[in-house]
This record gives structure tokens, C-alpha cells and sequence, in this order.
């Protein structure tokens, strides 16, 4: 069964990166997953990372903390290297090594564990992640780059990721954003705000680009865009290859939207449609399931193969 940290039936809560002293490449990944989670929203699942020769705390290697500065957005780092210990290793969910020769230490020390494997084994990717210990600040940004390749890819393919709505409006659909998000978390969905983030007065193509790019690169799974009329905003997101936008004001055209023409984002207006309204058409799209074949898929397939003219 696929292991997920949103709503499936084998839900991860508590995840161990593991290295040999926990100063750099254990570090960086569990870094990295937090942010993706933080992302997200999702407050109950612990990520922590830990050593296998841990004599006593340090701090994390210079290097490694100032690219997890500058890629997380933390302003300062607190963090001391510490042992793992058996305890955890029973509480945990998934366990996740550097190198097959940590998993193997594991394997042999320690009882109790639910899952464990490798970095690459759980990402599905071959090889083993470098050990910059010693080397050139090349290969600490090659290490922290390698890292953050495959927990991307265990984010979007192993923990439901890439099953998150994104979400955005300009400053004419704020509020009613925030009502949609708030009723979608509060249905368990986890969704990701690619802004604005205040009535302050902005620009809706900024945020339709925002969105559509995330559905386009597999950041999210689908996206909702919010402005006045939801018009200009649909317009913008679909300049952006692959998308297939739509503006809808009500559910069945919602439902239909997604059954008929596969859309991956609708967009609404927040002068036309209010709260309980926009709340029904999410409800109705989410809902409802591309039927993929016949006419639909044949003509879907018509556009795709009609934008890929103007997108090489």
C-alpha cells in the first residue's frame, strides 16, 4: 500500500533521516522534508534526523547549514547532532539512510522498525548519495543538490506530494481564497498558497503563472485561481503549457469541466460567486473524475496536440 502524509489509509507520522554523525547529509534531508511539509500545512507528521556514531552533540557543518538557510528561508539555525536511539526506531514509520551500509547497521543494532531503506531506494533511484566529508565546497553543493533531487521525488512520488491543490489569487479574490482553503483543509485536503497573501493591490497574472507552473511541473495535482470575474486569471494560466483552465460560476459545470475537458485548474470570480457557492463548485470538481475515453479523450487530446504547435 502506498505510504502517504495526507489522507490514506497508511499515513505517515513520524519519519527518521539517518547518517553516520548527523552533521550534514541526514540533516539536509530532513530539512528539506520539513519545508515540503510546512508547504503543505501538515502539523502531525515529525521529521527528524539522527546519527549512528553520535558521541557527543556538534553542530551542523558550516556548509550544509548556510544551503539549508538559503533554500528553506531559515534565518538561523539551533540544531545539535544526536544519537539514534531504540525508542525511536520503534516510534518511527519510515527510516531513511544515506548509504546501504548505515540501513544494514540498522538492520543489525536495532528491532522494532516499521520501514527502512535507503534515500535512493525509497526515491526508486540507482546509486548512492556522495560524502562530501573533507572535500570542496563543490562537493557539499553537489551532495545537498543530490539530496534535494530525491527527497523531491519521494515528496511528489511516494508521500502524496504531488497530490496537493494549489491555490492563488489576486487581491479582488483573497478573501474568498482564504474561505476555500480553510473549508478544503478542514476536509483534510492539503493545499498550497501560492499567493497574495493580503488585499493589497497586485497584478492576477503573477499568481495564474504561479499556479499553472506547479500544475505543470507536478508541484501540485490541480489548482483553483480566484479573481474578480475569474476570467483574466484563467486566461493567464492558460498561456502556460499543458494547462487546461477553466472558468466556472457554478457545480455542474464544475463537474463537467473535469469529466469532459480533464481541467486541471477552474477559476471563479469572487464579484460573481460567494463563499457557500465557491465551496459547492470545489466540492463538485474535486469530486469528479476525467472519463478518458471516446470523444472527450479524442478531443482533449485534439487541444493538447494544438498548444504543443505553439509551446516548442
Amino acid at each position: 500500500m502506498k505510504s502517504s502524509v495526507f489522507k490514506k489509509e497508511n499515513i505517515l507520522k513520524k519519519i527518521i533521516m539517518v547518517s553516520t554523525n548527523n552533521t550534514c547529509r541526514s540533516f539536509i534531508a530532513e530539512s528539506i522534508l520539513r519545508q515540503y511539509l510546512l508547504d503543505a500545512n501538515q502539523k502531525n507528521v515529525e521529521v527528524i534526523s539522527r546519527g549512528l556514531v553520535v558521541l557527543f552533540p556538534e553542530p551542523v557543518h558550516v556548509k550544509a547549514a548556510d544551503m539549508v538557510i538559503k533554500t528553506c528561508g531559515i534565518e538561523s539555525l539551533d540544531f545539535r547532532s544526536a544519537q539514534l536511539t531504540q525508542e525511536e526506531v520503534e516510534e518511527s514509520d519510515l527510516i531513511l539512510t544515506m548509504t546501504e551500509e548505515q540501513k544494514d547497521k540498522i538492520l543489525e543494532e536495532y528491532h522494532g522498525y516499521k520501514e527502512i531503506a535507503t534515500l535512493n531506494e525509497y526515491a526508486r533511484v540507482e546509486g548512492a548519495i556522495i560524502d562530501p566529508y573533507g572535500m570542496e565546497d563543490d562537493d557539499y553543493e553537489r551532495c545537498f543538490e543530490q539530496i534535494a533531487r530525491l527527497v523531491k521525488k519521494i515528496w511528489q512520488e511516494r508521500l502524496g506530494g504531488n497530490e496537493m491543490i494549489g491555490i492563488g489569487s489576486d487581491h479582488g479574490g483573497y478573501a474568498l481564497k482564504q474561505a476555500v482553503i480553510k473549508h478544503l483543509e478542514e476536509k483534510g485536503y492539503a493545499v498550497k498558497d501560492y499567493g497574495c497573501y493580503s488585499e493589497e493591490s497586485c497584478d492576477y497574472p503573477v499568481y495564474a503563472k504561479a499556479v499553472a507552473n506547479a500544475v505543470k511541473d507536478g508541484e501540485v495535482k490541480q489548482g483553483i485561481l480566484i479573481c474578480g470575474t475569474g476570467i483574466g486569471i484563467s486566461i493567464a494560466a492558460n498561456k502556460v503549457n499543458g494547462v487546461r483552465a477553466a472558468v466556472v460560476s457554478e457545480p455542474v459545470s464544475a463537474r463537467l469541466t473535469k469529466e469532459h475537458n480533464n481541467a486541471n485548474i477552474i477559476a471563479f470570480g469572487a464579484r460573481i460567486v460567494g463563499s457557500e457557492m465557491a465551496k459547492a463548485i470545489v466540492d463538485a470538481w474535486l469530486d469528479a473524475k476525467y472519463i478518458g475515453s471516446g470523444r472527450h479523450e479524442r478531443r482533449v487530446n485534439m487541444i493538447e496536440e494544438e498548444a504543443a504547435k505553439y509551446n516548442k
